[in-house]
């Protein structure tokens, strides 16, 4: 860390100063008749060493222009001004790009490749008018090196991320930059130094230094910093009249990519549908295992994409009549409840969360700020059409086009409750149909038949409340509401009866009196009741009341000693057999025939079943299944579940000699049941038995040897046979050539497999 300091130290980046650079440049540029630069021409010189140069020159004695004539031969050129032969040999670096997923100690390459990349930006920041073009059209390092920071951008709300030197390095690269880029579009340096705008254009695009995405992305990363630079570079790009096929194609293709995003995230997090294409982008499919730092990246790259969506129709108005033509809007709802729904549900209950405590927070913090960019895109078309409303006065026929247009956007948010609920929470859905109404005939029955059902919501009373409770501004709840709520409907359970519910009411109510009355015993139970009831029946907030003298105007009016008449109690309902209406049977048979109750139980049985081709009839169950073995499922249920290891079953991929064993044992083990199952001794070992007696696997392992090596009804092979000189029988040369030809090739020494199979059982050597 003190090589850092001490890189910090000299470029000044620390304590800002003017000292100069250790860079030397010869200025040759003269331009006497003031044309453009791209139109002049200079010269240039240069020496070269002679070849043949003499051996008794007295370099000490002789002038220096003496010795500069005889040593070297003086050349020139006339070449434009613009050409690589006036660069000297550098190297521009790149931007190191900072990695979020990763800890604070584990990104060291982001300080020093940067503080390269420091030295580089300087580097440009110090040439001249002339040597700066230069270097930008004829050294292709450049381009690259600026291109890197805009390609892997450290945007606005990733900046609270970055800690300490990182921050250091990182601010200094953002004014560095944003010089640089500030004198790229300035072709206009002075009288004499100066680029026509037609020659500089024309070539800031074809070394892709100025293209739609890219004056989009420095929009987004410095409009908060510096608006006069991006308003510059916005009017650069956009009101270029020379281009407009190219505009339109470039605005066109990132309508189409943002649309295309916003579908394979949804497919991603959500399952594709079937026959559906897939295209690679830079999210990754989801993970079978739960995987936090994928989520980061689904959450981060879709607030990307809706940043720079929102960033497109700030500055480029056009764009939006385009995005309706495509019904971008009217995927948004839908996208946002979706993805956001089941990311929430994805991350309910997980241990990682509280072990990657830092990068949870960046997801939670990213997943508020991309919710607030879908919502203020959506209000930007809402606005549109308000806008455009107003500028159409007095022509009905485009006014009512625009109130449709509007509807429709209504209507298609309210089919996402989630969605038109946040949507209202920041925009007034109400203020917005005054607004309307006051510019156009609008159809009150629609709008308010909108803002009824937006009211009747739960998640609109949850906000209200939240609202209430918190006395911040509507966004700023929006932004730290994380809602985890978004949960499946569940049935009513149901609950205790009117009566014990009313009881346990009247009992929690009375404990509420007696608590205040034990600390102001002057007051009535009846004053303390009516006490209660304006405030809700929360004790706590009655009792800071009173101390603070804050009651409400109408209690004053009430007798404080007041007595509470409790109410008189309900008679008791008689038990009937069964209430509402008697069924009409004409006899018996049709009271026996009455199917009404199982006719009303079917859907409900029906619903409560899940249909599986799982669990199909198997005629060679193995019961072994039944035992509770807790197995790894797969947290991706789009995809097939984990192969995972029972131990259950056997293992296939054993070795070989292990399973022949196990085999033929199980082959011997069939052929003797009937006689273990007679004498009463039959093979009760099981197989989750961690140890196992040696003596036991001693004699079943001698009771399988003798039965596989003796085989019935054979007779010993003979091969001593006579003594030597005496002849041999037949049969003894061939029991000895059967001997030679069925002896080992190698020697049985390799034991290794045999006493592991060994320890497996629980046989340790001594």
């Amino acid at each position: 860390m003190n090589n850092v300091e001490e890189e910090f130290q000299k470029l000044q980046i620390l304590e800002k100063s003017n000292q100069s650079f250790n860079y030397q440049y010869v200025t040759v540029f003269k331009n006497p008749s003031k044309l453009p630069i791209n139109q002049i021409h200079l010269e240039r010189i240069w020496y070269e060493l002679k070849h043949d140069i003499p051996k008794d020159l007295d370099y000490l004695e002789l002038p220096e222009d003496v010795l500069q004539k005889k040593i070297y031969n003086k050349k020139s050129e006339i070449i434009p001004a613009l050409d690589k032969r006036w660069l000297p040999k550098i190297i521009l670096y790149k931007f190191q790009p900072y990695i979020f997923t990763f800890p604070k100690e584990e990104d060291i390459s982001f300080l020093a490749n940067n503080l390269l990349y420091i030295d580089s930006l300087d580097y440009l920041l110090k040439c001249n008018f002339h040597q700066f073009w230069c270097t930008i059209l004829f050294e292709p390092s450049a381009a690259v090196s600026l291109r890197s920071f805009i390609l892997n951008p450290i945007l606005p709300y990733q900046v609270a991320y970055l800690e300490d030197e990182y921050a250091k390095v990182y601010s200094t690269v953002f004014e560095k930059f944003l010089q640089v880029y500030k004198r790229l579009i300035q072709f206009r340096a002075s009288e004499d130094e100066y680029l026509s705008e037609e020659y500089a254009y024309e070539k800031l695009l074809e070394k892709k230094l100025i293209n739609l995405p890219i004056v989009n992305t420095l929009s987004l990363i410095y409009k908060d910093f510096n608006v006069e630079f991006v308003n510059s570079i916005t009017l650069l790009y956009f009101n270029d009249t020379t281009h407009l096929d190219f505009q339109f194609k470039e605005v066109e293709g990132s309508i189409d990519q943002t649309l295309l995003i916003l579908e394979m995230i949804g497919g991603h997090v959500c399952g594709f549908r079937e026959n559906a294409v897939v295209v690679p982008i830079a999210v990754t499919p989801r993970p079978s295992i739960f995987n936090l730092t994928w989520v980061y990246s689904v959450v981060s790259y879709l607030l990307n994409t809706m940043s720079l969506l929102h960033t497109l129709l700030e500055y480029y108005k056009p764009a939006m009549e385009l995005c309706i033509k495509k019904d971008l809007p009217f995927r948004l709802p839908f996208t946002y409840t979706s993805i956001y729904r089941e990311l929430y549900e994805l991350m309910s209950n997980r241990e990682e969360l509280e072990m990657q405590t830092m990068l949870c927070e960046r997801v939670f913090d990213e997943i508020n700020l991309g919710r607030s960019e879908f919502i203020d895109v959506y209000h930007m078309f809402v606005s549109y059409c308000l806008d455009k409303t107003l500028e159409c006065l007095g022509d009905d026929k485009k006014q009512e086009e625009l109130v449709e247009l509007y509807l429709k956007l209504m209507n298609v948010a309210l089919e996402d409750d989630y969605f038109i609920c946040d949507y209202n929470v920041k925009y007034n859905v109400a203020s917005q149909n005054e607004m309307f109404e006051s510019c156009t005939a609008l159809d009150t029955t629609r709008t308010e038949f909108i803002v009824s059902c937006i009211n009747k919501l739960p998640r609109h009373k949850k906000l209200i409340q939240l609202l209430k409770l918190k006395n911040e501004t509507i966004e700023d709840v929006f932004k730290r509401f994380k809602p985890p709520e978004i949960e499946p409907e569940v049935e009513p359970v149901a609950g205790p009866s009117e009566t014990n519910q009313k009881r346990n009411n009247e009992v929690e109510l009375d404990v509420k009196i007696k608590e205040i009355m034990d600390m102001f015993p002057h007051f009535g139970d009846g004053f303390i009741l009516k006490c209660l009831e304006a405030y809700d029946f929360n004790s706590s907030d009655v009792i800071n009341a009173i101390l603070e003298e804050n009651l409400p105007p109408h209690l004053y009016e009430i007798p404080f000693d007041e007595i509470r008449i409790p109410p008189e109690p309900e008679p008791e309902k008689p038990v009937l057999a069964y209430r509402g209406k008697k069924p009409d049977y004409d006899d018996a048979l049709a009271l026996l025939n009455d199917k009404g109750e199982i006719k009303q139980l079917k859907p409900i049985f029906l619903e409560k079943i899940q249909y599986s081709n799982d669990y199909l009839y198997d005629d060679e169950y193995d019961d072994r299944d039944d035992d509770d073995v807790p197995i790894k499922v797969a947290d991706n249920q789009l995809e097939k579940e984990l192969l995972t290891y029972n131990p259950n079953h056997d293992d296939v991929a054993s070795d070989s000699s292990e399973s022949e064993e196990e085999l033929s044992e199980s082959s011997t083990q069939k052929t003797n049941v009937r006689s273990d199952t007679q004498s009463g001794s039959g093979d009760k070992r099981n197989r989750m038995n961690f140890c196992e007696d040696p003596a036991v696997i001693r004699e079943r392992r001698e009771a399988k040897f003798r039965s596989h090596h003796r085989p019935p009804q054979q007779t010993k092979s003979n091969v001593v046979g006579k003594p030597k000189g005496q002849g041999q029988e037949k049969d003894v040369l061939k029991a000895r050539d059967k001997k030679n030809v069925n002896k080992s090739s190698r020697a049985n020494h390799n034991r290794k497999s045999g006493a592991q199979w060994k320890r497996s059982r629980g046989m340790f050597p001594m």
